[in-house]
């Protein structure tokens, strides 16, 4: 019994101290590109509007995270809220926010997902993964998110869920933004 609740004790000492640790850069995305790369020019329609986006059209005027996704993964459904706050949050200091659904059946169960979570963000259907396969390499799990500097280099990446309340992410676009305002 001594032992168990020893255990317990260094278990929860250790819980405590990562809890309180700042967040370091996640990194380990299971794709091909890696920080410091330049990320890819890339053609995709928005699955509302019809218009097609481009990467490069952002080059200069904003910072962009790239939110990889598809509609059967729960946890890719589950952060759409905090995903929809943060765009609300920053759109209008120099980020944009561009999802790329990965094919995963019918169209329009993705606009209806897009209508029900209220998504305020462009949300590009990648039909064929010319995008996620073979320009960024992805090849692990989703959601993945990749933000890219107004130069267009890949500065962060991110596997998983974007939990409420995150500081991790802020703290990158506010870095990220200041640096695109000192640039101009």
């Amino acid at each position: 019994m001594k032992s168990r609740a020893k255990a317990c004790l260094v278990m929860c000492v250790l819980l405590a101290a990562a809890a309180a640790a700042p967040p370091a850069p996640a990194q380990d995305t299971y794709m091909r590109l890696k920080l410091g790369d330049r990320a890819p020019d890339f053609k995709l329609k928005d699955v509302m509007t019809g218009r097609t986006v481009t990467l490069h059209e952002f080059h200069g005027k904003k910072v962009v995270m790239l939110e990889f996704w598809a509609t059967w993964c729960d946890i890719c459904k589950r952060e759409m809220p905090s995903l929809v706050k943060l765009s609300s949050e920053w759109k209008d200091r120099g980020f944009e926010l561009l999802s790329i659904v990965l094919p995963s059946g019918n169209i329009d169960d993705v606009r209806k997902l897009v209508r029900d979570k209220k998504i305020n963000y462009a949300v590009l259907l990648d039909a064929d993964l010319s995008v996620a396969t073979k320009s960024f390499g992805l090849a692990g799990p989703i959601p993945l998110k990749v933000v890219v500097d107004h130069r267009g280099i890949i500065r962060y990446t991110h596997v998983g869920d974007y939990p409420r309340g995150d500081v991790e992410l802020p703290a990158v676009l506010e870095r990220l933004v200041n640096e695109m305002k000192r640039s101009k």
